[in-house]
C-alpha cells in the first residue's frame, strides 16, 4: 500500500515539475545562443557592470533624481560633517524615512527644502559640494541598511538647537552629537 502511494506521489510530481525543468533548459538554450556563450561561460564571464543595485525582501525604495541625491548628499554634508560615519547614514535616512511618511512631503527635495527643516537649507550651507563620505553614506542609507534609525523622523544636536519642541518626542537613538527622536 505504500508503495502504490509513494508511486502515485511520485509520478504525480515527475508529471507538475517536467514542464518546469524543461522550460528552465529551454532558457538557458536561449541563453546560450542568444549570448553565443554557454551558461557556465556566461556565469564565469567578466562583465563591464560596476554596480549591481539589490533590493531586499521588504525593502522599501525611493525614486529620487540624480539632483536630489546630489542635494541629500550635500545635506548630509552640511549637518553631519565630523560626525561618525553611521551617524551620517542615519541622517541620510531620517530624510528617506520622511519621504516614506504620510506626515511629510513626497520627495526628499520637497523634504530637505520644507520650510524651517534643516539649518543648511537656511544658512546656505546646503550650497556647499558633499565630500566623499557623504556620497557613501548616502549610497549606504539607500541601497543597503535602514534598520539604525528606522522610525526616526527628527534629528538635532542638544548643544547647538535652540528650540526644545523635540524633548517630548521619544528618542531612538543618539549618535556622536545628534540626537535621533520619532
Amino acid at each position: 500500500m505504500l508503495k502504490n502511494i509513494t508511486t502515485i506521489v511520485t509520478g504525480f510530481m515527475l508529471l507538475m515539475f517536467a514542464p518546469v525543468v524543461a522550460n528552465a533548459a529551454e532558457k538557458e538554450e536561449k541563453i546560450d545562443k542568444d549570448n553565443k556563450l554557454s551558461m557556465h561561460q556566461l556565469i564565469n564571464h567578466k562583465s563591464n557592470v560596476e554596480e549591481l543595485e539589490m533590493i531586499y525582501i521588504n525593502e522599501e525604495t525611493v525614486d529620487m533624481t540624480d539632483k536630489e541625491k546630489d542635494l541629500l548628499e550635500r545635506l548630509v554634508h552640511a549637518e553631519a560633517k565630523g560626525e561618525p560615519y553611521e551617524g551620517m547614514v542615519a541622517v541620510a535616512v531620517v530624510v528617506l524615512n520622511r519621504v516614506d511618511s504620510n506626515h511629510f512631503p513626497d520627495t526628499v527635495s520637497e523634504v530637505i527644502n520644507q520650510d524651517k527643516q534643516f539649518t543648511p537649507v537656511s544658512n546656505g550651507k546646503i550650497n556647499k559640494p558633499a565630500g566623499k563620505e557623504s556620497k557613501n553614506a548616502v549610497e549606504e542609507a539607500l541601497y543597503t541598511d535602514r534598520s539604525l534609525v528606522t522610525e526616526s523622523l527628527y534629528f538635532y544636536n542638544p548643544d547647538t538647537a535652540t528650540s526644545r519642541w523635540l524633548d517630548d518626542k521619544v528618542t531612538t537613538e543618539v549618535i556622536g552629537n545628534h540626537v535621533f527622536k520619532d
